[in-house]
């Protein structure tokens, strides 16, 4: 064996339960995993690689099912405003004095970020994703479903009122269609990137591009990853295009997007019934708690979405509006504030929501097959979680293991202390094999300074509820 991690709780997440195995053992040979037992039952004997996880729970990574981590130098720049102000008056102002260099030292910031808390496939939805996945993922060790954003959005909308329709460059949708096809073929042989079409949302994007994209994504047996309903914004663009009553849902429906074929994110801006028809249709959801309830004040609907028998993963979105790209955050505040919507403490429990972490993401994103349970065969991405923490402490396992919910709703993401993936050590004993972190932090704050400097006048241009919050000295 090339790695063997003893003597730990192993969580297998097995024959739909979380698979609970004491004083067990994992064996990885060939970047798979070799061995699911009992630490008796192992043979020790020849293995380069032995980590001792005693008072540790050994588990597999988890999952982030939609992230942007390009925006992660803005971190902290718009927070605490409208919904209706978010994009055009907040982030857009800051955004626009980024350079093609800080999109890459935001990305690798919001990488190690990630993997610092336990994740070990990203869904990564960007512009130009293939620059992230060369400079950043593959050089990492990190898994990644490289998503390329579709939209024919006229880059000349500054100008326009929410109530003002976008106009439409089919140029420039059809070349992010044609990066999004190349992916396919680029990383073929790419053990960790996998590919997925991302058209951005519906009214982003015309019917008939739309339309394209989805036959491709058939023909290359792979989906479309969509924003779906995301607020007042998207809903006054929908009416405006498609007449007073429509939805994206019902738009969505009415054209046949509403398939197997399509992974939503986000969609709380749903109503009750067009849940029940997507997840009746086989439409897969992934939910980003902290981002949406920050700039939307809306609880994303995962726990209707999951009593209703549907697929959903969970994802951290963008750093300028949750702050971080933490599943255990994710974790935590999707089961707090469904059960507070829901007026249900028993809604989301702590084990469910372990399950959409890790085997929810990895089957909306087509990769139950590889990762998201610990199997002979599976990928050897893997985490250890250590136990001994005062947050995680006491651990007790008779007559129920406590680890399960305090992982949940105690765990801070920075208890993980080995990081494997694809049989690789990314992470041993809380420190990088080969990413030099603290010069990614460093690199970090210098632009991400000069960013802001840089666009001040804008920003104070814009006149958004922060700039009078800031003449107040509140910010």
């Amino acid at each position: 064996m090339d790695i063997a991690i003893v003597n730990s709780w192993l969580l297998t997440f097995q024959n739909n339960s979380l698979g609970i195995v004491k004083d067990g053992a994992i064996g990885i040979e060939d970047g798979k995993i070799s061995f699911v037992g009992k630490t008796s039952e192992i043979d020790k004997t020849d293995v380069d690689t032995l980590i001792d996880g005693s008072n540790h729970v050994t588990m597999p990574g988890l999952v982030n099912a939609h992230i942007h981590t390009s925006m992660t130098l803005l971190r902290g720049g718009a927070q605490d405003l409208p919904e209706i102000e978010w994009m055009n008056k907040g982030i857009g102002p800051i955004a626009n004095h980024m350079k093609p260099s800080d999109i890459i030292v935001g990305s690798k910031l919001g990488v190690i970020e990630a993997l610092r808390s336990g994740t070990t496939t990203f869904a990564e939805y960007s512009t130009n994703v293939s620059k992230l996945v060369d400079e950043i993922y593959l050089p990492f060790g990190a898994r990644v479903v490289a998503t390329e954003t579709i939209n024919e959005v006229s880059k000349n909308r500054a100008h326009l009122k929410p109530t003002d329709i976008y106009e439409f460059d089919r140029t420039k949708g059809e070349k992010a269609f044609k990066q999004a096809c190349e992916l396919f073929k680029k990383y073929q042989k790419k053990e960790l990137v996998t590919s997925m079409f991302g058209p951005q949302a519906l009214d982003m994007i015309s019917l008939e591009l739309l339309q394209i994209v989805k036959d491709e994504a058939i023909e290359r047996k792979s989906g479309m990853h969509l924003h779906v309903a995301q607020g007042e914004r998207e809903r006054l663009q929908i009416v405006g295009r498609f007449g007073k009553n429509a939805s994206t849902v019902k738009v969505l429906n009415e054209y046949g997007f509403l398939d197997e074929y399509l992974l939503g994110a986000h969609c709380h801006d749903t109503s009750i019934d067009e849940r029940e028809k997507m997840v009746s249709n086989g439409v897969k959801m992934v939910g980003c708690p902290s981002s949406i309830s920050m700039i939307d004040g809306i609880v994303p609907p995962v726990g209707h979405f999951v009593s209703l028998g549907g697929k959903v993963g969970l994802g951290s979105d963008q750093a300028p509006g949750p702050g971080l790209h933490n599943m255990f955050c994710e974790m935590r505040t999707i089961s707090i504030i469904t059960k507070t919507m829901m007026r249900d403490p028993t809604a989301l429990p702590a084990w469910e929501v372990l399950k959409i972490a890790t085997g929810g993401g990895s089957q909306v994103l087509g990769l139950e097959d590889k990762i998201g349970s610990l199997e002979v065969g599976k990928q050897a991405d893997i985490i250890t979680i250590d136990l001994s923490k005062p947050n995680l402490t006491p651990v007790v396992d008779f007559p129920f293991h406590t680890f399960i919910p305090n992982i949940v709703y105690s765990a801070t993401g920075y208890e993980v202390d080995n990081v494997i993936i694809s049989g690789k050590e990314v992470i041993i004993d809380s420190k990088f094999v080969s990413i030099n972190e603290q010069e990614i932090i460093n690199d970090a704050t210098q632009r991400s300074q000069r960013i802001f400097r840089d666009a001040s006048e804008d920003w104070m241009k814009a006149d958004s509820l922060l700039v009078k919050k800031v003449k107040n000295g509140l910010l």
